[in-house]
């Protein structure tokens, strides 16, 4: 039995289904033209042309058609045989990319509960607030901050941003709470503002709080990421607006003390997301279960 070549066939079958020389090579990771010189090998070693090519229009042949159909269930076949052997292994590792502020303030720390709950079931961080293709970047699932709404994702809502003053016991001592918000005189007031990244929050105190800052004697700490930002307020630099979800646990442990009532909500949350029509380790719904629980007071 004398069989196409493979590279011919996954090319083939690429453009079929995409209907694109260029959609399949931006799939396969390899040029247009190994594209089209791969749909060119085929049709020698078939000695058919698959497709009508005119100057303006590439489209298959009544014959390139029934192939194509042949192709994309056996290939598709090869493939679903192929992940149900290697689910039972696959299926215990989950991918999952986070802003890396929220990892590492609020997830991290708890992802001892999720390994005593599912103790099979191993997840690797990726800390990042990218955009997340899902394709080619190897990432199950993801956590961003915005308005829920893509065609594309299933998304699941985690967590409303609710945001407070907070400030160190070590600041506090040496310069005193603040009387009002809107005139904190003699503070220093930390922000923060990274404006590569696509989910973060940024915090301008002029944005939150009402007041002219400009009249009072007020110093701005300024970062460029909200971590930054928040391990300067830890350690008694000044005082920072943040997230409950980030500060709740160092409260408890007496590094931060909370200063007022909440201040300020997002319009947008934090969602988990999983790409629609597409095969999805049944791993990543138990981890979902166990995020939206987590989340959940914050909700």
């Amino acid at each position: 039995m004398k069989l196409p070549p493979m590279n011919s066939l996954r090319a083939f079958e690429a453009v079929s289904r995409l209907g694109s020389v260029t959609k399949a090579a931006t799939e396969l990771c390899v040029s247009q033209g190994a594209v089209s010189q791969q749909l060119r090998n085929l049709e020698d070693f078939l000695g058919r042309e698959l497709f009508i090519r005119n100057a303006n229009s590439f489209t298959l042949s009544a014959r390139g058609a029934e192939f194509a159909s042949v192709v994309q269930n056996a290939l598709s076949q090869i493939a679903g045989a192929a992940s149900a052997i290697t689910d039972e292994n696959s299926r215990h590792v989950l991918k999952i990319s986070a802003p890396p502020y929220l990892a590492v303030m609020w997830l991290i720390p708890k992802l001892g509960d999720f390994f005593e709950r599912q103790p099979g079931i191993s997840v690797v961080m990726d800390e990042s607030s990218d955009l997340v293709t899902f394709q080619n970047d190897g990432v199950d699932a993801a956590i961003r901050f915005f308005d829920g709404n893509d065609e594309h994702l299933e998304s699941t809502s985690l967590m409303k941003i609710k945001l407070f003053p907070y400030a160190s016991p070590a600041y506090l001592e040496k310069h005193g709470n603040v009387e009002s918000f809107s005139k904190p005189v003699g503070h220093t007031l930390i922000e923060y503002f990274a404006p590569r990244t696509v989910s973060s929050q940024h915090i301008h105190w002029e944005d939150i709080v009402e007041g002219n800052f400009e009249e009072w004697n007020v110093r701005h700490l300024v970062f460029p990421d909200a971590l930054q930002a928040h391990y300067a307020a830890v350690h008694g630099q000044g005082i920072i607006i943040a997230p409950m979800y980030a500060c709740d646990a160092l409260v408890e442990l007496g590094e931060l003390a909370r200063l007022g009532d909440q201040i300020f909500e997002y319009s947008n949350c934090f969602y988990f997301v999983l790409p629609k029509q597409q095969r999805v380790n049944p791993a990543l719904y138990e981890f979902r279960d166990w995020l939206e629980e987590i989340s959940s007071p914050y909700q």
